[in-house]
């Protein structure tokens, strides 16, 4: 059963008593974790009580410090060590122990953080698992090509369930998808750090994880004494849903996961919305229609306009789905697609979804025709007609050459907002926040840098990694922190 739970403002009370006590005697060990204190004085955790009290039982002993425990993981992540390392800090720094909610003389094991990772994952995780060797594939991809998925119709599948009214989102992470937009997301978008969230822009895209577990697996036959060193016997494998991938950036294939970012792509402070785990071979349009169907699940009130995808989203189930959302994809074109041929004889129509007259030149757009939801292109030439050698072939109007096109013909061609305009281009470029979103989980929180082994494990690091930038941007917009600031006012700290 749950124990008892100190509510968060009783806890910004108690820890702004003792940080006073302790200012006047050890002020220097007060102003080290500065940040670590305005993080966790913002952190509220009530929402959390309500989301992870159906995981306890109740009957039996109490677990108590729930709370306490999860503001350490956080403050883990912050300081970039191991749980280890945390439990041994906290017995040696009271200052970080106050910070976390415990008393000195009431600090948990390294056990109590584990079972509170093993509760709130929703499956049980094996050590390890006996299965075949997964050859790794030799033949080395072309710059900045994805990995085709292994089914082409995967995704035209699943958004069909979708749209049948089907959910996708539950899964063993579903639990920490809440947590993380309960106690980070949505107290961003009450401080305005999202943007006006009745009609967000967000984006997508993955990144490679190569787990700690060993590719090769550990042998249990004996095939070595029998002079057979490569055999396809099965093997030992710690990481159980690890697999091969291609990291299309490094040009290398990996074995791990892949970490799938849904972020607010308007937000200055490129803050994540919602995290996604697949195996590595998962291609980015299977993970994305998973991934947007959790988030219309995890977050509700929200609502969503646009998408910015890269190429690898290119597909048209894609633009079904998101067009049966009402959101408007911004999604840049695989260069696989060839010039189609219009109605007219005399226009094509370029990979872009703009029209080509017949002397080889882009149309100008010439803005929507509201009254029968069409693109109007006109005559490059128009103002000057007299120039064109196919004035006559092409059109006898003086108004020149007028070509009109419909987005719900062919929505992957056709966009609302079309290609070629600057609008389009300038509402793109924001598709950027999310690798930069990526490298503040990966990079700056050392997330990439983990051994792993285990999607819990990488899964629960991540989600502890993006609560604490939505932390880092909270603390800034709050006058550069409230706590430090009263503190020091009141002790004359700098």
């Amino acid at each position: 059963m749950l124990g008892p739970w100190r509510i968060h403002a009783k806890f910004q009370e108690r820890l702004k008593e003792q940080l006073r006590v302790l200012l006047i005697g050890e002020p220097a060990k007060v102003c080290f974790h500065a940040k670590a204190l305005e993080k966790v004085y913002s952190l509220n955790l009530d929402p959390l009580k309500e989301l992870v009290e159906p995981m306890y039982s109740l009957i039996g002993r109490p677990a108590v410090k729930q709370p306490e425990i999860f503001r350490a993981m956080v403050l883990a992540v912050h300081y970039q060590i191991s749980i280890t390392k945390m439990v041994q800090w906290l017995r040696s720094d009271e200052v970080l122990a106050i910070a976390c909610g415990f008393d000195p003389d009431e600090l948990p094991g390294v056990g109590n953080f584990y079972d509170l990772f093993n509760r709130l994952w929703l499956a049980e995780v094996p050590h390890k698992v006996l299965r075949p060797p997964l050859q790794k594939k030799k033949k080395e991809l072309k710059a900045n090509e994805k990995l085709p998925p292994d089914n082409p119709d995967t995704v035209d599948e699943l958004v069909r369930k979708i749209l049948k009214g089907k959910s996708l989102g539950s899964g063993p992470e579903r639990l920490l998808q809440d947590i993380l937009a309960e106690c980070a997301v949505k107290p961003s978008a009450e401080l305005n750090l999202l943007g006006d969230t009745s009609h967000l822009t967000f984006a997508g895209d993955g990144a490679p994880l190569a787990t700690g577990g060993s590719a090769r697996g550990k042998k249990v036959c004996d095939c070595k004494q029998k002079g057979i060193y490569r055999c396809s016997c099965p093997r030992y494998y710690t990481d159980v849903n690890a697999n091969w991938g291609w990291d299309s950036y490094h040009r290398c294939w990996f074995y791990g996961h892949t970490l799938y970012c849904l972020n607010a792509a308007n937000s200055p402070n490129d803050l994540p919305l919602m995290l996604s785990l697949r195996q590595a071979s998962c291609h980015d349009s299977i993970t994305f229609v998973m991934a947007f169907d959790q988030l219309g699940s995890v977050l509700p009130e929200f609502g969503f306009d646009k998408v910015l995808l890269d190429s690898a989203h290119d597909a048209y189930p894609i633009y079904r789905l998101l067009n049966e959302k009402e959101v408007e994809p911004f999604i840049d074109l695989n260069p696989r697609a060839k010039k189609k041929r219009g109605d007219d004889d005399t226009v094509t129509i370029d990979p872009k979804g703009i029209p080509v007259c017949q002397a080889d030149l882009k149309m100008v757009f010439w803005g929507v025709d509201q009254k029968r939801y069409r693109l109007k292109w006109r005559c490059p030439k128009y103002k000057n007609l007299n120039n064109c050698e196919f004035k006559e072939s092409c059109s006898s109007s003086n108004y020149g050459k007028v070509k009109y096109t419909r987005p719900e013909k062919d929505l992957r061609l056709f966009t609302k907002t079309p290609r070629s305009t600057k609008t389009w281009k300038k509402i793109y470029a924001r598709r950027s926040s999310t690798e930069r979103s990526l490298k503040r989980l990966l990079v700056d929180y050392l997330i990439e840098s983990l051994r792993a082994r285990s999607d819990k494990q990488w899964f629960w690091w991540a989600t502890l990694a993006a609560v604490n930038v939505h932390l880092d941007a909270q603390v800034k917009v709050v006058s550069g922190g409230s706590l430090m600031k009263e503190l020091a006012t009141e002790h004359d700290v700098a």
